[in-house]
């Protein structure tokens, strides 16, 4: 046994090798054909230029520029190894002719290279041959130093203006690629083989999978050089991450590996203890990315700690417990990681109470001008932009500030989140008590690593409604467990009175032919509604239902929104753009998609199961995620709602055995939702087609959410009134 795991690893090893050659052959390739790369200083250049002025624009000579400010720095991707290369740059020269010219000194790497000055007052274009030079480093840092000046009217330290940069390899017979760019070649192959092994994947899918990925890195470098190649690192980081949470999972989780089953699989009870893993590695891969030049999204200190603190408790675990069963390491291991889940949902709790709750304030604002003879609706601001901080939510939620609008706001504020966190205790309560699960067992602590979920935090740092929505639809869904249709539509409707997603669960209602909730609804939104008028008045309704509802539809590309429609938007337009999308056909294709995917989720719907059963709670939560990702507009905090799903999924699991590879997509999925939100990995900086893509983590999260939840409900009986389907699906499973 001990040489066939030898000899299994040796030829893992052979094969990562020949993943990585393969790599450094794809990539090198491709960026062989990318030169001469031309930097357009002024335009998207934050990655390349340092210690300059902002853009600016002459717009005579039609060209955007930056003033240095006498010792800033431009860093190109480094060129290829063994190659002298042309430096081209082009300096408009915008001191005024009563200045004295600039006297210029070029340096690379931080060795001179020339000092000059310009003769006269003329925009110049130098041509600089630079040597072979390799350095452990992305970038060739050519440094600009410069005398700097400033004038009555501009008191900055004005230095040189730099308006172009053009690097080119001199021609050779092979272009090699720099020490860098062969190393993270290398890295990306040998790591793009490694982590699908570790993860379970047989070698030739592993290696399917590297070979894959580096085609596509290298595809991305000769569409986009200047977007990828400063990057290159960055993917090395995060398959470095993958590698480590798999490894991680080796030794916290037991796995079994079965003859006529090619990937590990472990019991469906360890899945919490995955998901703990997997969403520690989130913090670790932003740590990394943030010493890449991205100091802004470095992890917060006290995840740090955390994290620190829940690794030294795992090291003593494993010393004081080696020689323990096995069974008793894996559930202090599990026990672990939900203490360190708790100690971070505590630190998100308390900083989000620091917070300044943008939203609250617009709903306290709007009842407070109500009492004093206005209107909630400001129309003329839903009209400009509904997605900005206006009011918009129905009367009934607005009624419920009224009478507290003569306090204090902070007072109301703090009362408002104390609320909202005892909501989250109640909804985790309710959870134990409807699936009876011991409030002090291994499940229980399980539940608490779901409940480390970065959307409650947002809820209260925004003062959003999201927990309580998340309570109601908890209960809702106790209720039609219990066979409370009735009570459940009723909740559904007084949850459609803070947010209109909710109403999706009609659907769910009819569906599954539970017209007693629907009856419910209708109930509850009369009452509610009918209490509301009395309070409030008909016409703030009928501004409501006329003025504001036809008006707030629509999606936005603003990094925030992580619905279909909303990563269609980010493909044309800046995630940095909070205001209406504008594109027609984009628009349309999102609404086109969104209605495919609510379709498909009403066709799982279809198939029986008992309502105490978890297949049943699973059905249910495919529409909490039709809420988020469906809706044309949906922000991260409205993910809370997925809490529902993941924990449906824990218990649905648990006695079941699962394959590796499929058990670390969910996990993957929850380590995405549940870590971080759009600041995490975004500093607001846009350097290009990585940026768009990067900054849509979530979607991806919710994508191969929905995908592990159309999988189990697959599984279930196919629907009756689908006989001809469920007889192929039944030959086929022959």
């Amino acid at each position: 046994m001990l040489q066939m795991n030898h000899n299994r690893l040796y030829r893992d090893v052979a094969h990562a090798l020949v993943a990585a050659l393969c790599a450094l052959l794809t990539i090198s390739i491709a960026n062989a054909s990318v030169w001469p790369l031309v930097i357009d200083i002024g335009g998207r250049d934050a990655r390349f230029a340092h210690g300059f002025h902002d853009p600016e624009t002459d717009v005579d000579a039609a060209i955007r520029f930056r003033w240095s400010d006498g010792d800033s720095t431009v860093a190109l991707p480094r060129p290829p190894a063994l190659t002298p290369s042309s430096l081209i740059l082009r300096l408009p020269n915008g001191r005024p002719t009563d200045a004295p010219l600039p006297h210029v000194t070029l340096t690379t790497d931080g060795r001179e290279l020339v000092s000059f000055t310009p003769p006269d007052y003329r925009p110049r274009i130098y041509r600089l041959i630079l040597p072979p030079d390799e350095h452990l480093d992305w970038a060739l840092r050519i440094g600009m130093i410069s005398d700097a000046i400033s004038t009555p009217t501009d008191t900055r330290a004005l230095g040189i203006v730099v308006d172009t940069v053009i690097l080119a390899p001199l021609r050779t017979p092979v272009i090699l690629p720099s020490l860098w760019v062969a190393l993270c070649a290398l890295f990306i192959g040998g790591l793009g083989y490694t982590q699908p092994r570790v993860l379970g994947l047989a070698w030739r899918s592993a290696l399917a999978v590297s070979l894959g990925l580096s085609a596509l890195i290298a595809l991305i470098i000769v569409l986009r050089p200047l977007e990828t190649l400063p990057f290159l690192q960055r993917f090395a980081f995060i398959l470095a991450a993958g590698c480590t949470g798999g490894l991680l999972l080796h030794l916290f989780i037991p796995l079994t590996n079965e003859r006529d089953q090619s990937a590990p699989r472990l019991s469906g009870a360890h899945i919490p203890t995955l998901l703990a893993t997997a969403w520690w590695m989130l913090p670790l891969a932003q740590g990394l990315i943030s010493n890449d030049g991205a100091p802004l999204i470095f992890p917060p200190r006290p995840v740090i700690w955390i994290g620190a603190g829940t690794i030294v408790m795992l090291l003593i675990v494993h010393l004081v417990m080696h020689q323990r069963p096995r069974d008793h390491v894996y559930a202090a291991v599990l026990i672990v990681l939900s203490l360190g889940a708790f100690a971070h949902l505590m630190y998100s709790i308390s900083f989000a109470y620091t917070r300044q709750a943008p939203d609250f304030w617009i709903l306290f604002r709007g009842a407070r001008e109500w009492t004093r003879g206005g209107s909630m609706y400001d129309i003329e601001a839903v009209l400009t932009n509904h997605f900005g901080h206006v009011f918009k939510v129905p009367p009934f939620y607005g009624m419920l500030f009224v009478p507290f609008v003569t306090m204090d706001g902070l007072t109301v504020l703090l009362g408002h989140r104390i609320m909202n966190t005892l909501l989250i205790v109640a909804t985790a309560l309710i959870w134990l008590r409807m699936w009876r699960i011991p409030f002090v067992s291994l499940s229980a602590a399980g539940l608490l690593i779901v409940f480390n979920f970065r959307p409650l935090a947002d809820t209260l740092a925004y003062g959003q409604i999201d927990l309580v929505l998340l309570f109601l639809l908890t209960l809702a869904l106790w209720a039609l467990r219990s066979g409370r249709d009735t009570a459940a539509g009723a909740l559904v409707a007084l949850g459609t009175l803070f947010k209109i997603y909710p109403i999706l669960l009609l659907a769910f209602f009819v569906v599954k032919g539970h017209w007693r909730a629907l009856i419910g609804f209708v109930v509850g939104m009369a009452v509610c509604n009918s209490i509301a008028v009395a309070v409030i008045g008909w016409d703030e309704h009928l501004t409501y239902l006329t003025r504001v509802l036809p008006n707030i539809g629509g999606t936005t590309s603003w990094v925030e929104n992580q619905t279909i429609s909303g990563f269609l938007a980010r493909l044309t337009d800046s995630p940095r753009s909070a205001t209406i999308y504008q594109n027609e056909m984009v628009r349309l294709l999102g609404t086109f998609l969104s209605a495919v995917v609510s379709l498909a989720v009403c066709m799982l719907a279809l198939r029986p199961t008992s309502r105490d059963s978890t297949g049943y709670a699973l059905q249910y939560s495919m529409f909490l995620l039709l809420m988020v990702l469906a809706s044309p507009a949906a922000w991260m905090h409205y993910e809370t709602l997925l809490v529902v799903p993941f924990g449906a999924l824990v218990l649905h699991l648990h006695e079941r055995s699962v394959s590796l590879p499929y058990a670390t997509l969910l996990a993957l999925s929850f380590a995405l939702i549940a870590y971080g939100n759009q600041w995490s990995f975004y500093d607001g900086t846009i350097h290009g087609i990585l940026t768009i893509a990067g900054v849509s983590y979530k979607f991806y999260g919710m994508l191969l959410l929905g995908g592990v939840l159309a999988f189990e409900a697959l599984r279930e009986p196919a629907p009756a009134l689908l006989p001809h389907l469920a007889r192929l699906i039944a030959r086929s499973g022959q």
